[in-house]
């Protein structure tokens, strides 16, 4: 591996997780902005969305941005176990034997990271909107997953997030 080893290395902390994810997402808004730009001349320049081109345009498109963003974060998790934020954070994304993750297990971690992503913004969305206490309360439950993924990490014997147990991965100080 040319990694450095870091069996035995430290969990790292959700201050640092927090903060390479913040630095991750931005990275990725660059990507995705580049991707629709590379797909605005197959619509005349307009604006993608279910009333412009469709509903199947607009979850195709949608479909190609996940597809972007499992590029982003899949290659990185399986060529090193680093996304840049990561490295910029000294963190690691490893499996229980110190290597980086394979496919599948980047997938899986993938995919829940989307559905706690769509779930917060439909929370937020819910939770700000005018309409009363009962769209708050849903936009509430809605965020609960995300937090109950990192909430876990405290109460995990190993500082993994639900997350990473689901992916059977862990994320490592170096």
């Amino acid at each position: 591996m040319d990694q450095q080893s870091t069996l035995g290395a430290p969990a790292a902390g959700l201050p640092r997780r927090l903060a390479a994810l913040v630095y991750d997402c931005l990275l990725l808004l660059a990507i995705l902005f580049v991707g629709t730009l590379a797909v605005l001349p197959l619509t005349g320049g307009e604006a993608i969305t279910p009333a412009a081109q469709g509903l199947g345009a607009y979850l195709v498109y949608r479909a190609y941005l996940a597809l972007l963003a499992l590029g982003y974060f899949g290659m990185a998790w399986t060529r090193g176990g680093q996304t840049l934020g990561m490295k910029a954070w000294k963190i690691r994304l490893g499996t229980a034997d110190d290597n980086a993750p394979r496919w599948p297990a980047a997938i899986r971690r993938f995919a829940l990271g989307l559905a706690l992503a769509v779930a917060a913004e439909s929370g937020l969305r819910l939770a700000f909107e005018p309409g009363g206490s009962a769209r708050v309360l849903a936009g509430a439950l809605l965020l609960l997953p995300v937090f109950a993924n990192f909430a876990w990490i405290p109460f995990d014997s190993r500082a993994r997030s639900l997350q990473d147990l689901a992916s059977r991965t862990r994320i490592l100080r170096f």
